[in-house]
């Protein structure tokens, strides 16, 4: 009986094994084929920040930190909230939301020391990532017809606004700063 225990164990074992290396395959091949894709459409760390290079800039890599803090706590409080009150599909996609924006900005480079390894500027391609994962999020989650979802498209409009008055270039190391100007 133990032989069989510990067999059936392995048989166990080796299935989680092989599937764990199948999604690894599978994910390697889907992050090339990202790179490939964003490489053939001249999509870079600039590319959504220079989109908005005519819009005035009033938002400063500090006060967009600050921001950065907030939405991060609107969407774990939002989350927390809608977890309380049973509406687990509208609080997944709140955390989501608020672990997107917290782990980006953990590693963001806000004062361009290269000190950490997301550039600003690159931060600014990824909170446009956010932005949409948060106005898609109702979508997805099957709440979009649900008062709940206003949360989500406000935040997304709002990131929007703050993408286009922050001020990229601010956060750039000093000698890129001079090249960029």
């Amino acid at each position: 009986v133990e032989e069989a225990a510990s067999s059936g164990m392995q048989e166990i074992v080796d299935r989680v094994t092989d599937i764990g290396e199948r999604v690894q395959s599978e994910f390697d091949d889907v992050s090339r084929q990202v790179r490939s894709s964003l490489k053939k459409a001249h999509i870079s760390e600039a590319t959504v920040p220079d989109a908005f290079r005519k819009v005035p800039k009033v938002i400063s890599p500090q006060v967009h930190r600050w921001l950065d803090v907030a939405v991060t706590g609107y969407f774990a409080v939002l989350g927390t909230i809608f977890a309380k009150r049973g509406n687990g599909r509208a609080a997944t996609a709140a955390f989501v939301n608020a672990a997107m924006v917290g782990g980006v900005s953990a590693f963001t480079d806000y004062n361009g020391t290269g000190k950490k390894p997301i550039s600003f500027k690159m931060h600014g391609t990824l909170d446009a990532l956010q932005a949409s994962t948060a106005a898609l999020a109702p979508l997805l989650h099957g709440f979009s017809d649900e008062a709940k979802s206003a949360f989500f498209y406000g935040q997304a409009a709002n990131e929007a606004a703050v993408i286009a008055f922050t001020d990229w270039n601010a956060g750039m190391p000093a000698k890129k700063r001079r090249k960029a100007a």
